[in-house]
């Protein structure tokens, strides 16, 4: 029988509504701030992607490679300059309970921990997984490309590798890397893709050189996760490193003032059966 298509794209202006399955188990998010969607922007039109079918060396026992496409070579043919990986467990069926999820991976700390995040957290057995990346315009050069590739492949064996280690869960996963303004490519994405939820972490770093707070001449925390959670059409789901999570506990607990306030919290967790980290 064939299944449903998807809903279609949430519309700026309403109220955008994520369709989650009833055989969903609700998930804990530590460390994770839910923002809820913000109807502020207008979504750039989707491009007109001329691909160039291209093979793949990321071959993983126990999944199976799609067709991957590649606009490098030609990019002055292609509004939109990327590299596509795709890849599926073996048996991996699309349902009707299907989620899917685009997390916005940069190559720092802040990208590979929204990463693991939502592999270790969020997707379960028969998710889809997309994964971007960003780079500068002016790293697209030939001499370029052969790098750019080979990041994708190397993340698209990690994230393969890292699913293997929940036994059974099959998963859909594509990796795109993209270059070009982040923000507008994480727009077109969602266009493309239509996520339940976008992933984000509180930094992102293009692929080769600029972060995304200096692509956008702000210093500071999230640039780009700032402008998702007022922007984005669909839940935002922003990931914060374990790292600066334990820092800031350790100078909240060191801190007179405030240890009142950490012991309340600490309590409270131990409540709900939350147990503190060492």
């Amino acid at each position: 029988m064939k299944q449903p298509s998807r809903p279609a794209s949430p519309v700026l202006g309403s109220t955008p509504a994520s369709p989650t399955p009833a055989s969903a188990t609700p998930l804990s998010v530590p460390h994770v701030q839910l923002a809820p969607s913000s109807p502020q922007s207008t979504l750039a039109p989707l491009p007109t992607i001329h691909r160039t079918l291209t093979g793949t060396s990321t071959t993983v026992p126990g999944y199976k490679p799609k067709v991957s496409f590649d606009t490098f070579e030609n990019p002055s043919d292609a509004a939109l300059d990327s590299f596509t990986l795709q890849a599926s467990s073996e048996g991996y069926k699309r349902t009707r309970n299907t989620r899917v999820f685009l997390c916005a991976a940069s190559g720092d700390e802040s990208g590979r921990e929204a990463l693991d995040w939502t592999l270790e957290s969020l997707v379960q057995h028969g998710d889809e997984l997309i994964v971007v990346r960003g780079f500068d315009l002016e790293d697209l050069e030939k001499q370029l490309h052969e790098e750019v590739r080979e990041e994708a492949k190397e993340l698209m064996k990690h994230i393969l590798a890292k699913n293997l280690e929940y036994e059974g869960r099959q998963l859909s996963v594509v990796v795109e890397f993209v270059a070009g303004k982040i923000t507008s490519t994480i727009e077109r994405l969602i266009a493309l893709y239509r996520p339940d939820s976008l992933v984000v972490g509180t930094r992102g770093q293009t692929g080769l050189v600029k972060t995304w707070s200096q692509a956008f001449l702000t210093p500071g925390m999230g640039s780009v996760s700032r402008y998702c959670v007022s922007h984005s059409p669909v839940p935002v789901i922003v990931v914060r490193p374990e790292r600066k999570v334990r820092k800031s506990m350790e100078k909240r607990r060191a801190d007179g003032r405030k240890r009142h306030q950490f012991d309340e919290l600490i309590g409270s967790r131990s409540r709900i059966g939350i147990k503190e980290e060492d």
